[in-house]
């Protein structure tokens, strides 16, 4: 929604997190997150679109690369989710038991080109 087209959908962030697993922690990596992390993150306003799992199999003997697109409305709900998950310590924690489960890990934030021009009027 937005001041001149009520009906217009507002723009949305995308946080993708990307996990490379340790060989045979891909499968106990996705359900700890699902369980332990996402609860946490719907509560901070992110809701979770997609979960992808690379290759699309589990292995036992090489990584596993898990990918979850997250959507937050707008730079507010951004900035929100930013606000109360940095001031977190559980939030922290977390990360440092995926860190020493994962060969590596990033987080990184997207938005559609269509989208770009309004995210940045703040």
């Amino acid at each position: 929604m937005t001041a001149d087209d009520p009906t217009a959908a507002a723009p949305m962030v995308h946080a993708i997190d990307e996990i490379v697993a340790k060989p045979g922690e891909g499968k106990a990596l996705l359900d700890d997150y699902l369980a332990r992390y996402a609860p946490g993150a719907r509560a901070r306003g992110m809701v979770l679109e997609q979960c992808l799992v690379s290759p699309p199999m589990w292995l036992d003997d090489q990584s596993n690369t898990l990918v979850f697109r997250w959507s937050l409305a707008g730079p507010g709900a951004w900035w929100q989710m930013r606000f109360v998950g940095g001031n977190n310590p559980d939030i922290g924690a977390w990360w440092a038991e995926v860190d020493a489960r994962a060969v590596s890990r990033r987080r990184f934030f997207a938005a559609a080109p269509d989208d770009i021009e309004s995210l940045c009027d703040v």
